[in-house]
Order: structure tokens, then C-alpha cells, then sequence
């Protein structure tokens, strides 16, 4: 994988945390995105200009991967409703390699050399381990809880009080977010794969003007007639989200969609998830969220397999 690819994922990874961090603080966590993706191409719409017109064969995947996006913005804002930041984004991203890695070989014809293979599958084997982590401490707890539940009813330590059934209740709450987040992942293998095959033959910024104006328009406007005047308050109240999201969006994936002119799709989109990593640091550093020996253990496994697709032909 060439170096610039690689160093073009790896600061899209960071804007990525960044804006999916200040999307988890919001506390309208759908209207923003809508905005954010209007004001998005609203912003870049100067870059239309010198690349128009765009070639006859893009519009159909504009017009594909707009409506993915509109169900992938409206799912990933949801499944952070179920889940915490920390697991609801390392399985929405950790996923999405594999499913991008196949749909790249069946439709877009890429042969991943064995070194390549071997790269997307450590990064794979490190995503489950960080998103993973937060199910096994759960699982560990609960178990803990309810033996604890039986020695307080058997009078064996009346001190320790920790009920069983609000521990399997959060398991359930964390499978709705694992749940969410496994969609969401689709949506990603699917949008990745439409844009990746629209940006060899235009170049990557108009394309997610017009991607992210046709998906903004229609977001917006599915919300406006079912929320009416909330919708357009959001817009005033939480500007500054919007725009911050709206700008790191378009910039950090223009760059992952450079990255995929010049990298395989299949190499290109399992480094870009290097961002998972950013994103539980930030949540463990700035939401309080536990990060601990099992994310530690996962965090060096994606990067050593981002360090295989850099050596990878």
C-alpha cells in the first residue's frame, strides 16, 4: 500500500473520531447529521466549478450512494442512542473491512496479495477485540452480579447487594447497540464500495458535493415533514456541531476516497478504520468510557495490520 495512502487514511481516521465524537455529545444527534451533510456540500460547492461537467457514468452512483447515505446517517444516529460511543463505533467501523474487502473482490475485480490478506485480517481479528471489549467486561460483571445475587440470598454475604437483573438488562441494551451498529456497517461496505468505483472516473470532493447535497436535501427534508419546526431550530441552536461535523465529514472522506485512487479499495478501507482506535481513546479520555488491557491488546492489533498493508504489494 503506498505511503501516501496510507498517510491519507490515517488523518482521515482522526477527523472521523473527531466528528463522530462530537456527533455522540449532541443531544439531536439526527437533525445534526442532516444538517451537517446539507451545510457539507453547501460549503464545498465552489469545487463543483472547474470540474463540471460531471462524466455521464457518475450519476448513477450519486444517486446509489445518496440513498445509502440517508439510511446509514439515519442508523448510525440511532444505534448511539442504544450504545455507548466506545462500542457503538468500533463495531460500526470494525465490521464494514470485511464486508468492503468482498464486495471490492466480487464487484471492482481486486486479487489482495497474501500480505494484504494477512494485513485486513489482523486489523479484523484487533476491530473485534476493541469492539468486543466492552461485552466481555459486561458478561464478566453480570456473572459476578448474580453470584453475588445467590450468596445474599443464601445469607452467605448479606454485605453485597448488586441485582442480577439490572446487569442482564444492560447486556440486552448493548446487543440493541451491537445490533445497530452491524447495520450500520453494511451501509458503510455498501457506500464505500459505490464511491470507490465513482472516483476513477471523477475526481473525489465534487463527487461528495453532490453525493452529500442530494442525501443532505433529502434527509432534511424527510425530517421537516415529520418534525416541522424542530427541524429548523436545530439548525440555529446546535450550528456549531453542525458546521464542525460538516466540514470534517466531507474533508476526511474526500481524503479516504484519494486513498482509494491510489490503493486497492479492499487495503485503503481496513486502514481508514485506524479511526476506531482514535475513537476509544477519545471516549475513555473525554467521556469517561473504560478502555482498559483489552482495547490495549486490540489497538495493537490494528495497527500492526496497518503495518502489513503498508509492506503489502
Amino acid at each position: 500500500m503506498p505511503v501516501a495512502a496510507l498517510a491519507l487514511v490515517l488523518a482521515a481516521g482522526i477527523l472521523h473520531a473527531s466528528w463522530n465524537l462530537i456527533l455522540k455529545r449532541s443531544s439531536e444527534r439526527v437533525l445534526v447529521a442532516a444538517w451537517a451533510m446539507l451545510l457539507g456540500a453547501v460549503v464545498f460547492i465552489p469545487t463543483l466549478v472547474p470540474a463540471w461537467p460531471p462524466p455521464a457514468g457518475v450519476w448513477p452512483f450519486v444517486g446509489a450512494s445518496a440513498v445509502v447515505y440517508v439510511a446509514y446517517y439515519g442508523c448510525l444516529a440511532r444505534a448511539y442512542g442504544d450504545g455507548d460511543f466506545s462500542l457503538v463505533y468500533p463495531v460500526a467501523r470494525g465490521t464494514a473491512p470485511a464486508m468492503l474487502a468482498l464486495w471490492a473482490v466480487l464487484f471492482l475485480g481486486e486479487r489482495p496479495s497474501p500480505g494484504g490478506v494477512l494485513g485486513i485480517a489482523t486489523i479484523l481479528c484487533g476491530l473485534i477485540v476493541l469492539g468486543g471489549a466492552p461485552l466481555w467486561s459486561r458478561v464478566a460483571r453480570a456473572r459476578t452480579g448474580a453470584r453475588a445475587e445467590e450468596d445474599v440470598h443464601s445469607g452467605s454475604d448479606p454485605s453485597i447487594r448488586m441485582p442480577a437483573g439490572d446487569r442482564w438488562r444492560q447486556l440486552r441494551a448493548h446487543a440493541r447497540g451491537s445490533g445497530s451498529a452491524f447495520l450500520v456497517a453494511f451501509f458503510i461496505s455498501v457506500y464505500s464500495t459505490l464511491d470507490g468505483a465513482a472516483v476513477r472516473q471523477w475526481l473525489p470532493l465534487p463527487y461528495l458535493v453532490l453525493v452529500f447535497g442530494l442525501s443532505g436535501l433529502a434527509f432534511v427534508g424527510i425530517l421537516a415533514t415529520r418534525g416541522g419546526k424542530p427541524t429548523f431550530r436545530v439548525l440555529r441552536t446546535h450550528f456549531r456541531p453542525i458546521a464542525m461535523i460538516a466540514v470534517m465529514t466531507l474533508v476526511a472522506y474526500a481524503l479516504v476516497l484519494r486513498a482509494f485512487q491510489i490503493a486497492p479499495i479492499s487495503y485503503a478501507g481496513a486502514a481508514r478504520e485506524v479511526g476506531i482506535v482514535f475513537g476509544a481513546l477519545a471516549g475513555w479520555l473525554l467521556l469517561g468510557e473504560r478502555f482498559g488491557r483489552i482495547r490495549t491488546v486490540g489497538a495493537v492489533l490494528v495497527f500492526a495490520g496497518i503495518g502489513l498493508l503498508a509492506l503489502a504489494g
